[in-house]
């Protein structure tokens, strides 16, 4: 296998029948503030154990999950080497992070905190849809559907239309899988890249740190490999 990319938590490597292998590591991400935080942007020294079997399986069986919603990118895994056999995907330039809110919390809560009753952990009557650029310098700002085509991100509306609605599709049934294990997904994200036909196509992982879940009906938060757990 070649060496194809190393990421801050996975190494990417290309296989020789035109698959990619992604190897899953304990490596950890941190934010801004220097703390050890699965959404952050900057690569730390520090590992966790356990960080790479939970976010494998949370991967393998969220995407198993999802075949019937969208195509995904994931062809196999396996949970003793810690990897995960999948197709290539032709990547947005720059890429695309799509962010599915139910409550208001984190960035979202600090952007719209002045709103007259808006307050960390509010219950939204409908769901907040984003798109944000990948980014890790610029803080992955967030960006406008119309401003995706009219840069060129993604080619033409008839393209944007058809992403926009697969996302609503599998950020309902993510919700649906969440709800049915027992938990509130307050907030996710997701990637999305293209098949060799241009069709779309979910890539990356879906995994503890993509998102915020928390017992349902409760405050209770459920993070890392007691999350991921919940897929087995």
């Amino acid at each position: 296998m070649k060496l194809a990319y190393s990421g801050k938590t996975k190494d990417i490597y290309e296989l020789d029948n035109g698959a990619l292998r992604m190897v899953f590591s304990d490596r950890v991400t941190k934010n801004e503030q220097g703390q050890i935080d699965p959404g952050g942007n900057l690569r730390a020294e520090e590992t966790v154990p356990g960080q790479a079997r939970a976010c494998l399986m949370m991967s393998a069986a969220v995407f198993t999950e999802l075949r019937g919603v969208a195509p995904t990118h994931l062809i196999d895994y396996d949970m003793d080497a810690l990897t995960m056999d999948v197709s290539r995907a032709k990547m947005f330039k720059p890429g695309l992070e799509w962010i599915g809110r139910w409550f208001c919390t984190g960035s979202f809560f600090r952007r719209y905190k002045m709103v007259p009753g808006v307050f960390d952990g509010l219950l939204m009557p409908s769901p907040v849809y984003e798109i944000t650029l990948k980014d890790d310098a610029a803080g992955d700002p967030l960006i406008d559907r119309s401003a995706v085509v009219s840069l060129g991100i993604v080619k033409d509306w008839k393209s944007m239309s058809r992403l926009w609605d697969l996302n609503n599709d599998v950020m309902e049934a993510l919700q649906k899988i969440f709800r049915h294990k027992k938990l509130d997904l307050w907030d996710i994200k997701i990637e999305w890249g293209l098949d060799q036909n241009d069709e779309p196509m979910l890539i990356d992982e879906i995994s503890p740190g993509s998102c915020r879940a928390f017992k349902a009906g409760t405050k209770e938060r459920v993070q890392g490999l007691e999350l991921a757990n919940c897929f087995r």
